[in-house]
């Protein structure tokens, strides 16, 4: 079910061979299983990228884009200087509606801050995040 409708859009860099586009596409509430015994309810950002005439869809969880930011602010600390700073992690209440906004706008603008860094771009770890297609990386 979307909890947003929302849709941005942005363009990467100045190699037209590797500009990237992302629209943010709302967001989807999700129900997880283990073993039977109890179930996980989490958020997925869903976004739309583009390069050059291929376009593909991505949905990621928050902890994810946590993850990224992370990693890229160790091994590059001087790019992520200027990068939008996501929102802080909460412990409860991450399925309220007013979180999952507030999140999607902040998710939008922290990926869109990234893309239009080529050399961010241009790293395996965010052409990995943003699941690009083979192809589109040669």
């Amino acid at each position: 079910m979307p909890a947003s409708n929302a849709s941005s859009g942005y363009t990467s860099g100045s190699d037209s061979r590797t500009a990237l586009k992302c629209w943010s596409k709302g967001s989807e509430n999700l129900q997880q299983s283990f073993c039977l015994a109890f179930t996980v309810d989490f958020t997925v950002y869903n976004f739309a990228i583009s390069c050059q005439d291929r376009k593909w869809f991505i949905q990621k969880r928050f902890s994810q884009f946590d993850q990224l930011d992370t990693y890229l602010n160790q091994k590059y600390p001087d790019l992520m200087v200027n990068i939008q700073r996501l929102p802080p992690k909460q412990m409860f209440g991450s399925l309220s509606a007013s979180l999952i906004a507030l999140r999607q706008k902040s998710l939008d603008a922290y990926l869109q801050s990234i893309l239009v860094r080529s050399e961010l771009t241009m790293t395996e770890e965010v052409r990995d995040f943003v699941e690009m297609p083979v192809d589109v990386r040669e």
